[in-house]
């Protein structure tokens, strides 16, 4: 968070998605977002506070907003600045959801100014849904998921000294295929950050973690397409002003394939990115609408054609992406546009969680978080109205397209 003891300073909330935390150990969810988007507010010269959610990775939309609107309510006491909401992934449906007057949430929150709200961005968020959730909510998905939780809980639990010396002992291993340390990459970053210092307390935030995912799992089927089209049909949005981020990321190659195995992280985890861009690219498209006009032109202008229907980010289709005005549509994978994309500089480093070789690149990302910072900023002093026409209708949203 970046202190400010402006009372008008403008509020940023971030909101995780799906599998979310605000931070795992040294892990954090927005690797180096917030101090992109404080970069950004200081060069216009506006003061900015800035929270993430800590949210429940895999609990149902409606538990997950009223977390968001517990947060808002805190932030909204600090001062009277505008506030905005940022909701990466599912998140930008646990937003949607909790700035909506007329839901029903597990919350003891009364009496807040939903007014207060100016702005919503989602980035890379499923409002039409994915037909990953389809698969992972289906007979094997679901208990696969909790068996894995399960599985890792008892790791944890058998005591800190032989699982801290088995981690050394496999990092080391892992380290074999780079003695000189020439590249660290995602291996490193989960060592480094997170499994090093396997302490008491760090061990009982994995287990609470895990624990979470093997108890409530409701998300799953909220995020197929059926499931976001009910959503999307009972959600009566606010009047504010709603932007969205969008991604594609390239399908398998066999090139990519081959550069893959220098490293072994991506040796491992570029086949399970490759099958899952290939089953989101043959799965349902039917919920989700046209884009409007100036939705049509941004999509056009960024990418030179409009999105096919296959096109993906990894995780959510492209199409799936678009609500409110596009600012800004990137060749990037889903964790890409949150900082997950690998790199290494005098700030730090960062692995490629989600290896897709889409070449996005720390420019691409300053510049993705700057065209978010001057969209809040901007917002301020233009009224909903002025979005008329970026927005897809509730016919378009509860209608196929023809």
């Amino acid at each position: 968070m970046a202190a400010d003891s402006s009372e008008a300073a403008h509020q940023i909330v971030l909101v995780p998605g799906f599998f979310g935390f605000g931070r795992l150990g040294d892990l954090t969810y927005f690797n180096g977002v917030a101090a992109a988007l404080e970069r950004r507010f200081a060069a216009r010269g506006v003061s900015v506070v800035i929270t993430e959610v800590t949210t429940l990775p895999t609990a149902s939309i409606r538990v997950r907003a009223a977390r968001v609107l517990e947060t808002l309510a805190s932030v909204a006491a600090l001062g009277t600045g505008p506030i905005h909401v940022i909701g990466h992934s599912t998140g930008g449906l646990d937003a949607r959801l909790a700035i909506a007057p007329t839901a029903s949430l597990p919350t003891n929150v009364e009496g807040f100014d939903y007014a207060r709200v100016k702005t919503l961005v989602s980035v890379c968020c499923p409002h039409f849904g994915t037909p990953l959730a389809t698969w992972f909510s289906g007979t094997f998905g679901k208990p696969i998921l909790r068996l894995l939780a399960l599985y890792w809980i008892w790791v944890l639990r058998r005591g800190r000294l032989p699982l801290s010396i088995a981690l050394r002992l496999w990092y080391w291993v892992v380290r074999l295929r780079d003695p000189f340390r020439r590249h660290r990459g995602t291996f490193d970053e989960v060592y480094e950050k997170l499994l090093n210092n396997l302490t008491d307390e760090r061990r009982a935030e994995l287990i609470a973690f895990l624990e979470a995912v093997s108890t409530d799992q409701s998300l799953l089927f909220q995020l197929t397409p059926a499931g976001c089209d009910l959503l999307n049909a009972c959600t009566a949005d606010p009047e504010l002003r709603y932007g969205s981020v969008v991604a594609r990321s390239p399908g398998a190659t066999f090139r990519r394939f081959l550069r893959s195995i220098r490293d072994l992280y991506p040796q491992i985890v570029y086949p399970i990115y490759s099958l899952l861009h290939a089953l989101i690219a043959r799965g349902e498209n039917q919920f989700v609408p046209p884009p409007a006009p100036p939705q049509r032109e941004r999509l056009l202008a960024s990418y030179g054609a409009l999105p096919e229907p296959g096109d993906n980010d990894g995780m959510v289709p492209t199409n799936s992406q678009v609500w409110g005005e596009v600012i800004h549509a990137v060749s990037g994978d889903h964790l890409d546009l949150v900082g997950q994309f690998g790199f290494e500089d005098e700030s730090g480093f960062s692995g490629d969680w989600l290896p897709s070789y889409a070449g996005f690149d720390r420019a691409q990302f300053e510049e993705l978080w700057t065209r978010v910072a001057d969209f809040l900023v901007d917002s301020v002093n233009q009224s909903p109205t002025d979005n008329v026409g970026t927005e897809r209708t509730k016919q378009d949203v509860t209608d196929p397209p023809h």
